[in-house]
């Protein structure tokens, strides 16, 4: 399992509530390489569909047939603001949304430093 944090879009702009953020929690194990959140990434970008553009990418580990979902260094860092106009839950990002089988989900953390 491997978690991924940025700040929580929904707090107000004054940043009062600081302790809390959103994470994209990745569970390889349940990644079947169907490869929706690639697609899904792609189509809210500006431009043709390409899912090699996509801020998301599944590495094919040809050991064991083992699907991996990476994510590039900008969706690490911040939220890409690509919802699926389909599924309207705040602060989703829409490979989150695409994702059929578990393998990417969103979880709220607290700080434990505040």
């Amino acid at each position: 399992m491997l978690k991924l944090g940025y700040p929580n879009r929904a707090e107000d702009s004054e940043g009062s509530d600081m302790g809390n953020a959103l994470s994209i929690k990745i569970i390889p194990e349940n990644c079947r390489g169907c490869r929706r959140c690639e697609l899904n990434c792609s189509w809210h970008d500006r431009g043709p569909l390409n899912p090699r553009l996509a801020g998301i990418h599944i590495l094919k580990l040809d050991e064991g047939g083992i699907d991996y979902p990476v994510l590039n260094r900008e969706c690490l860092e911040n939220f890409c603001g690509k919802i699926d106009p389909r599924r309207k839950v705040e602060g989703e990002p829409a490979c989150v949304s695409a994702c059929l089988f578990g393998a990417l989900q969103m979880m709220q953390e607290e700080d434990a430093h505040v």
